[in-house]
């Protein structure tokens, strides 16, 4: 699978369009171009299949601290589990449910009743971004105490040397950026190209479609009601 650079991309659609020596389309417009794109593949993905985006990151238990960056990458603070492990003890870390959090986390502040951890998140305005709340507040230190797994954010263009890390789809975005420039110069084929760009986002559509569906056969029991009730 063959990822490629913003310079790379870039450099495709300015020799399709014969822009090499233009400047009414400036590098930055190219680079807005492919973030746009970007953002149209990630709404698909996000959609249709997100563990496309599915990330882990470790995060260190510290004694006395009960708050904890979310990772830096994070989607919309979706977080999919949070596993502690230390030696043989492992198990998911649960997250509060609304119904009775508030009661639990006032209750547990204290009568601490488990040694057993819980999480939600938390976005208090004093805060730089939401964080992950747990409870008890751990009388440990540990390295990689949790790891978490969560949704994460495409890589956005920043530079010539930004790596786009959705290869599957690197002809979508080549064709939306194609779009953009023949919008912004009025041109005749921009039905066309905008054309192409839905051909793409279709085939784009089915593939991820076809990603969601594993094969098997069996099907998985929902305990959501009882998991949310406890």
């Amino acid at each position: 699978m063959e990822y490629f650079t913003h310079l790379e991309l870039k450099l495709k659609v300015q020799r399709a369009l014969d822009l090499e020596d233009e400047i009414f389309i400036t590098p930055t417009e190219l680079l807005d171009y492919h973030n746009e794109a970007i953002d149209e593949c990630e709404a698909e993905i996000h959609t249709l299949y997100e563990d496309y985006f599915l990330a882990t990151e470790a995060i260190s238990l510290v004694s006395g601290t009960d708050s904890y960056d979310l990772p830096a990458t994070i989607y919309a603070n979706k977080i999919r589990s949070i596993i502690y492990r230390n030696g043989s003890t492992i198990y998911t870390v649960k997250k509060l449910k609304p119904r009775d959090m508030f009661e639990l986390l006032e209750v547990q502040d204290q009568y601490p009743t488990t040694d057993w951890y819980r999480y939600f998140v938390l976005n208090n305005a004093a805060q730089a971004a939401p964080q992950i709340n747990v409870t008890p507040t751990p009388n440990e230190t540990l390295a990689s105490g949790f790891r978490v797994y969560f949704i994460r954010n495409a890589n956005k263009m920043e530079s010539d040397t930004s790596v786009c890390d959705i290869p599957e789809f690197s002809m979508f975005i080549y064709n939306f950026m194609k779009m953009k420039c023949y919008e912004k110069e009025g041109h005749p084929n921009l039905p066309l190209a905008a054309s192409a760009v839905e051909n793409q986002r279709k085939l784009m559509q089915d593939t991820l479609s076809r990603m969601a569906a594993d094969g098997e056969t069996e099907l998985e029991l929902d305990l959501t009601m009882y998991s949310e009730s406890t």
